[in-house]
């Protein structure tokens, strides 16, 4: 069973906690949370400009523990791993 899919709430506000973290938090741009998530510079920049909001369960996990916040304060489950043309969609298509 594939993980569950998260979106972003909203990118902007993503980007105010990498920039201005909590007390003895670690501010990050988009290279270095990529770098501490494991996650692309590409995918991190696309949640933040909101190009493509959606992330698994345990990258929605990381990037919220990197940040210093709970996963519930950046992501939401969503209701479709394709919903809102999600990348997967296209590449699930192309395999036809």
């Amino acid at each position: 069973m594939p993980d569950a899919r998260y979106r972003l709430h909203d990118g902007p506000l993503l980007k105010r906690l990498m920039r201005h973290p909590e007390q003895g938090g670690r501010v990050h741009t988009v290279r270095s949370l990529a770098g501490m998530t494991g996650l692309s510079y590409s995918k991190i920049h696309k949640l933040i400009t909101e190009e493509r909001p959606f992330v698994d369960e345990p990258d929605a996990d990381r990037i919220a523990e990197a940040v210093q916040v709970h996963r519930r304060a950046l992501f939401a489950p969503t209701q479709s791993p394709f919903e809102y043309g999600d990348d997967r969609k296209e590449e699930s298509l192309e395999s036809r």
